[in-house]
């Protein structure tokens, strides 16, 4: 926790004449000594409901690397029935969502031969340790868990970069269908990208900020085909008249752009969502600004808790200058969440899941998310002299602290991921509500530790109870499609001030009046965004 933070609570309370807690220590794998649980007494009025993600990938470890720990269940990750069965465990505990992580390619690390020519090679560590490989696709499986569980929704990373619109459209659109409105779209542009050119037949890497450019034109393009494709009303199945959709509200959408050319119709019908919830991940200042313009709920990865406040203050007010409610865009840190009997078990749990995974693993995992290879460097370099155009906000999250290549590769395991908590379920259920108060996110996604079915079940059992008797979780789980779950909109549809809502039938694209656009009407590429 901050020293301004906490200063500020021990001012509150000695204010009030109440004695000073323990003192409270940030849970970056320092032991804490026993009964230093808790941080101040949390406020317990006008407390807001928190929205709770279960964060995960298709592959034997994510983040920890933690599957050679004794209680992980590495081979489950490739079936069905592993997935149906912790979708049932988040949807009865009253998780929100389901979040699926992605990853097209895998670390690559620059090797120079002494003649001088320069070759990218895997670390043997990613496919000898499971670093993010094997991963599968997450698309794949969702409307299979969806016929498990009624309430949770799905949320799948899918990538602007390797993607096409028209492609990633018609699935998500059918996915919306067939999970009745519960999935959503987090929007990426691809870490990992040294491979992800490789295999899709490229030569360079994309830089970092025509990335977001491309992402921009593909994500219109892809709200064109959802929100203006189909007239709400386009839908007809007569029977007797033989008319199933009326042609002359189904619109012709075409588009001219930089990247993408379209000029047909989207061949699938109406969902109840028509565009799935978007999540957006990037926290460079390119993926800030994109998300303000786009995301309705914005997933970050800070650590400290201070910063925390800064970046969800910067994304608020970046949304503002759009036009939109501050409010209206849900912030969601993710935190990892070790919960004991005792803070002595908690901090041995702690230290056994750190353990799990070897340094190589862990620095190929950086590798793969920043595109740094600290392996390679001089442990004495200080961090803040590296920069990167594949995984800039990785690498920030160790900038600015005075660390060096070796300081950083001897914590990674310690530090890669969100927040950490470790103590008992009343020190969890604490520092949940302090974070949520001081740094004004609206939810947590909850890294899994080691892997496995188990992962969850401290968590479950022990802190969502508490966190439900102090009113940050609602007392039945909630229930809608998704964007009126984390949203609390009054409707399944895109809200008025989001731009997607300016490209439906009369807001900028054609009509389709038995194959002929209107020429009366500009075209799709012409409308809000």
């Amino acid at each position: 926790m901050d020293v301004r933070l906490r200063d500020q609570r021990l001012r509150r309370r000695a204010a009030a004449g109440r004695p000073d807690p323990p003192p409270a220590v940030a849970d970056d794998a320092r032991p804490r000594r026993a009964g230093a649980g808790r941080l101040a007494e949390p406020a317990r009025v006008s407390a807001k409901q928190l929205v709770l993600g279960a964060f995960e990938e298709l592959t034997p470890s994510f983040i920890s690397n933690g599957w050679p720990h004794e209680r992980s269940d590495p081979a489950g990750f490739a079936g069905l029935p592993y997935w149906q069965e912790l979708s049932r465990q988040l949807d009865a505990a009253g998780f929100d969502f389901l979040f699926f992580a992605d990853a097209l390619g895998y670390p690559m690390h620059e090797q120079v031969s002494p003649s001088g020519e320069v070759t990218f090679e895997i670390p043997d560590v990613v496919v000898r340790e499971a670093v993010q490989f094997p991963v599968h696709d997450p698309l794949t499986i969702v409307s299979g868990l969806a016929a498990t569980v009624e309430r949770l929704g799905f949320v799948v990373t899918a990538s602007t970069t390797a993607e096409h619109p028209f492609l990633l459209a018609r699935r998500f659109a059918s996915l919306d269908h067939l999970t009745a409105g519960r999935i959503g779209w987090n929007v990426v542009t691809s870490d990992m990208q040294t491979a992800l050119v490789r295999l899709l037949g490229q030569t360079d890497v994309t830089p970092h900020d025509e990335r977001y450019a491309r992402a921009d034109e593909f994500v219109d393009l892809t709200l064109k085909l959802w929100e203006g494709g189909w007239s709400d009303d386009a839908a007809v199945v007569d029977k007797a008249t033989r008319v199933f959709t009326d042609p002359s509200k189904v619109h012709r959408i075409t588009h001219e752009g930089r990247y993408f050319s379209l000029d047909g119709l989207f061949p699938v019908s109406p969902s109840l969502q028509r565009t799935p919830t978007l999540f957006q991940a990037g926290s460079s200042a390119s993926g800030r600004e994109f998300a303000s313009r786009i995301a309705e709920c914005v997933f970050i990865q800070e650590r400290d808790p201070a910063q925390a406040a800064r970046t969800v203050r910067d994304i608020r007010d970046r949304v503002e200058r759009r036009g939109r409610d501050r409010d209206s865009v849900k912030i969601i840190n993710s935190i990892s969440v070790v919960v004991g009997a005792t803070d002595e078990e908690a901090q041995a749990a702690r230290r056994a899941l750190t353990a799990a995974p070897s340094r190589d693993a862990m620095a190929a995992l950086f590798l793969g998310w920043s595109g740094v290879n600290l392996l390679g460097l001089d442990p004495a370099t200080p961090i803040d002299e590296l920069s990167t155009e594949v995984g800039q906000t990785t690498l920030a999250m160790y900038q600015g602290q005075g660390a060096t290549v070796g300081s950083v590769l001897d914590r990674l395991a310690e530090t890669l991921g969100g927040t950490k908590i470790t103590g008992t379920a009343e020190h969890a259920a604490d520092e949940i509500e302090t974070l949520a108060r001081e740094t004004d996110v609206d939810g947590f996604l909850i890294e899994h530790s080691y892997g496995g079915l188990a992962t969850y079940r401290e968590f479950i059992d022990g802190v969502m109870p508490l966190l439900r008797e102090r009113g940050l979780l609602p007392a039945e789980p909630r229930g809608g499609t998704l964007r009126e779950r984390l949203t609390g909109t009054p409707t399944p549809r895109l809200g008025p001030a989001h731009p997607g809502a300016g490209f439906r039938p009369g807001a900028g694209t054609a009509a389709y009046p038995g194959g002929a656009a209107d020429p009366a009407a500009p075209p799709a590429s012409a409308a809000a965004g």
